[in-house]
């Protein structure tokens, strides 16, 4: 169950990314879409656990560093809508791969985790997107550099 969980929270994140483009394409505020999203996120987030009753109670030090990392995530996330706005999508989800990946790989070192055949699938799956990512950008800027020659020698003809 855990897992499935984990699976549709990826895609509903990578959904939120999708449709934070639409909306801010349509001319509506993104950022309040997303606020909302959040909101309703922890609140299913705090049902679920509270239903749960597993009998140990959550010290204040873990309520703490969730509730810290929550913010970090929001905050990145704004960050990513802002790099959507100045810049391409694909440099946006690149770093956001990367910015995931990273921790990951820490807390194994740090803390000696033992990997799995699942965390070995993700890690796999994860290098896999950022080197798709890496080549769609490559070919975007391709694209661009051919389109602006094209320009040119419009321009140039019409001299």
């Amino acid at each position: 169950m855990g897992l499935l969980l984990c699976l549709l929270g990826a895609l509903v994140f990578g959904l939120l990314a999708c449709v934070s483009k639409i909306a801010e394409e349509r001319g509506c505020t993104a950022s309040g879409l997303v606020v909302s999203l959040f909101g309703w996120a922890a609140l299913a987030m705090l049902l679920r656990a509270t239903s749960l009753h597993s009998g140990s109670p959550i010290s204040l030090k873990v309520v703490a560093i969730g509730s810290a990392c929550g913010i970090c995530a929001a905050v990145s996330y704004f960050a990513f809508q802002t790099s959507i706005k100045i810049g391409q999508v694909t440099v946006g989800w690149l770093m956001m791969n990367v910015s995931a990946g990273v921790p990951a790989a820490v807390s194994i070192w740090v803390y000696k985790e033992k990997m799995t055949p699942t965390k070995i699938l993700a890690f796999a799956l994860g290098l896999v997107s950022v080197l798709c990512l890496f080549g769609g950008q490559r070919l975007e800027d391709r694209e661009a550099v051919k389109v602006d020659v094209e320009e040119d020698k419009t321009a140039c003809g019409s001299c």
